[in-house]
């Protein structure tokens, strides 16, 4: 699904605003492995993901370490850098070949002062990150390694096709290894 459709079909937008997104929306191609952008960077855009799979990342102590996925039909961004202006402390990477779709945060953040919908669309996407990312957080203050496990694949069972169990034990706060003993205890 491209980004136009997802936006009707989730947010319900006009004809105008479907020509307003068309016309600052450019979309790309990623390759396996491919990086989006570095953490460190300043970002101005916002990434929906047409298909295929990303993960955000960081790294600590020159570790890679994986913060999250995005399968398809799924909005990302570095909030800190789109609505601050502050460098990213994350990286964005397609995991498997990826659509990605590509579009300016500023004028949103604009046509946002005059046009409820698209103020609506930005507080929906924030509220829907702010979720996911509240979710992630009691989940690692409070579930098990095993519990977390099954609680991604339950939510992204396709997930497990398309990404490294490296990327995941990453983003489960895990070693290979205690996944491994993990996937082993069906």
């Amino acid at each position: 699904m491209n980004l136009i459709d997802y936006l009707k079909q989730e947010y319900k937008i006009d004809e105008d605003l479907e020509i307003f997104f068309d016309s600052i929306t450019e979309t790309k191609e990623y390759q396996k492995g491919e990086v989006v952008f570095e953490p460190g960077n300043y970002l101005k855009h916002i990434y929906f993901i047409e298909s295929g799979f990303a993960r955000v990342f960081y790294f600590k102590n020159k570790k890679d370490v994986t913060h999250y996925f995005f399968a398809p039909q799924t909005l990302s961004t570095a909030v800190e850098s789109v609505m601050y202006h502050k460098p990213s402390y994350v990286g964005f990477q397609a995991l498997v070949p990826s659509r990605i779709s590509i579009f300016p945060f500023a004028p949103i953040k604009e046509l946002a002062e005059t046009n409820i919908t698209v103020n609506q669309i930005i507080q929906k996407i924030l509220l829907d990150m702010l979720i996911a990312f509240s979710k992630r957080f009691y989940r690692s203050q409070f579930e098990t390694a095993h519990e977390r496990y099954q609680s991604l694949i339950a939510e992204n069972p396709e997930l497990f096709q398309h990404v490294s169990l490296g990327h995941i034990a990453s983003y489960l706060g895990i070693s290979q290894q205690t996944l491994s003993v993990i996937r082993g205890m069906k």
